[in-house]
């Protein structure tokens, strides 16, 4: 079976043309008439005729004609009541006009066309939209390493190119909202570095409850930079409270608090506090020291060493109470020594020779009575009491004639002072010389 539109070959079973698109008719469909239906035209049909009619109907006066139109074409007279008709099954006629192929051209270019139109316009969205993806993915790290000025941009520049992406929207407010928030750190450390620690705290307090809020990866550099502020403020108040810790217990415990954490200013104030912690213990050793207090000058400088126990200037002091210890103890042994010597030569002094004899005195009176009297000293280290003074009387020829005693008054003399004694022996009517045999006396 043959195309009536194109003239192709088509299968039996076939109701399109699989070259032009046109249906296709049946034998029963024809458009050649059968021989009876030949027989019942009164008048025959001019092939040819019926053509040159249908291009000059299906063509515009511009379109070119046949070279077969500028001949003279002459109806075939009628010679008989029948016309031959091709026999079936051979090829209809083909026609080889323009117009006819122009009806499929046209429709193929412009889907041709459209389908270029669409692959450009699918092919530039792709582009755009992998330039989008590049763009979002620069900024992204350009974000996590904390360049969020650039990665702004970035995330801008893809934003204008895709304005309905929620996910840049989102993004590029996170970059801000990081951009802020480092720029208002770089402030806290600054005023940190100025010492002023009043508007740095109350600026990191807001800032750390922000941050705590937070738990993308871009903010976690941030809260390490707050984390970090953090400690430089515990630190640089810690170092403003140096100055009025004076002791030992109050710089160790700042001490602990210094050692949580972890900066390099951190560093600098343990060692402060060493250093103070070193000065404050040699400064009770030595006042210790000068008080012959060994014991505790000795405890005071294990106070310092239980933080610098290297330390050279607490070492040597150590090693400096040690060896005045010894020679102090030495000292104090000699002094004993020497005070026990002293003790029983004053005591031997004090028994034996406690009470110097100033004068005696002898008269006689109307009577014919010897008056004796005089004064005695206490010589002693110590206060004495119950003084006698012994004595015995000597005629001219130096004959004994008696012995007796008298008492000293007041009855207690301190050490310096003098006491006078006096007695009488009655009825001797001669001159007598008084001699002083012995004078005992009681230390108290």
């Amino acid at each position: 079976m043959y195309c009536n539109h194109c003239g192709a070959n088509q299968p039996d079973h076939a109701v399109f043309c699989s070259q032009c698109g046109a249906k296709l008719q049946t034998q029963s469909e024809s458009t050649v008439p059968s021989e009876q239906e030949i027989d019942k035209e009164q008048t025959p049909v001019d092939y040819l005729d019926q053509l040159r009619s249908d291009q000059s109907s299906n063509h515009t006066d511009s379109e070119p004609t046949l070279p077969i139109a500028n001949k003279p074409i002459h109806r075939a007279e009628p010679a008989s009541s029948t016309v031959s008709v091709p026999p079936s099954g051979s090829p209809p006629y083909r026609s080889t006009s323009p117009a006819r192929h122009l009806t499929w051209i046209i429709p193929t270019v412009l889907l041709l066309g459209i389908a270029g139109t669409l692959f450009w316009w699918y092919q530039h969205q792709q582009d755009i939209n992998v330039q989008v993806t590049q763009l979002h993915q620069e900024a992204s790290q350009l974000a996590l390493k904390g360049q969020y000025e650039p990665a702004l941009a970035k995330i801008t520049q893809a934003t204008t190119l895709r304005p309905t992406y929620a996910v840049l929207t989102k993004d590029q407010t996170m970059i801000e909202t990081a951009n802020r928030i480092h720029t208002k750190l770089e402030t806290v450390s600054s005023n940190l570095k100025q010492n002023q620690l009043q508007p740095a705290e109350k600026s990191l307090i807001t800032l750390q409850k922000a941050l705590d809020t937070r738990k993308e990866s871009i903010f976690e550099q941030e809260k390490t930079l707050a984390n970090r502020n953090q400690d430089l403020l515990a630190v640089l108040k810690v170092k403003k409270e140096l100055d009025q810790l004076d002791t030992i217990d109050a710089l160790a415990y700042k001490l602990d608090e210094v050692d949580r954490l972890n900066n390099q200013e951190a560093k600098e104030v343990h060692q402060l506090i060493i250093n103070k912690i070193i000065t404050i213990s040699m400064k009770n050793a030595e006042k210790l020291l000068q008080q012959n207090d060994f014991s505790q000058a000795t405890a005071a400088v294990k106070a310092g060493l239980q933080y610098s126990s290297k330390d050279e200037k607490l070492l040597s002091l150590q090693k400096r109470i040690t060896s005045e210890k010894e020679a102090f103890e030495l000292a104090e042994k000699q002094r004993i020594e020497r005070a026990i010597q002293q003790a029983e030569e004053e005591d031997l002094k004090n028994r034996t020779a406690g009470v110097e004899l100033l004068n005696v005195d002898t008269q006689l009176n109307e009577y014919g009575d010897i008056e004796i009297y005089g004064e005695v000293k206490n010589v002693a280290t110590k206060p004495i009491y119950s003084i006698t003074v012994y004595y015995s009387g000597y005629d001219a020829a130096g004959n004994y004639l008696f012995s007796s005693s008298a008492s000293v008054e007041p009855y207690d003399l301190e050490p310096g002072a003098t006491g006078s004694y006096s007695a009488y022996e009655y009825d001797w009517y001669e001159e007598v010389t008084v001699q002083i045999d012995n004078i005992t006396w009681y230390l108290e």
